[in-house]
């Protein structure tokens, strides 16, 4: 029988950046979700897994950043906030110090 993957919530983004430098994860998987109590309402998840554990940040928006790892939050012409992939990979390459991690929303996945 195989066993699930310990699921581990990490509040701060400090926390979450020292558990993938010492884990070395192939990939960080993302996903964006309505979060109606921030302003923009907009959340960021963020998740990687090694064998035994699977590691869940959020960040929330705060004005027109995320407020922990102040990744950029931008609104359309539609006043409907967004982020761009390409800022959350170069913060993740940065911030790791790794060119070589992967970054893709669960949406690829079939999440």
């Amino acid at each position: 029988m195989t066993q699930q993957a310990k699921v581990i919530h990490v509040k701060t983004w400090e926390e979450f950046k020292r558990l993938a430098i010492s884990s070395c994860p192939s990939f960080i998987a993302y996903t964006v979700q309505n979060a109606p109590l921030s302003r923009p309402p907009l959340g960021l998840r963020l998740v990687f897994a090694t064998e035994n554990f699977q590691y869940v940040f959020l960040d929330f928006a705060h004005g027109n950043a995320f407020r922990q790892t102040r990744v950029p939050v931008y609104t359309n012409d539609n006043g409907d906030p967004y982020f761009r992939e390409e800022d959350l990979r170069k913060f993740i390459h940065s911030e790791l110090n790794r060119k070589d991690i992967r970054t893709f929303s669960f949406e690829v996945i079939g999440y």
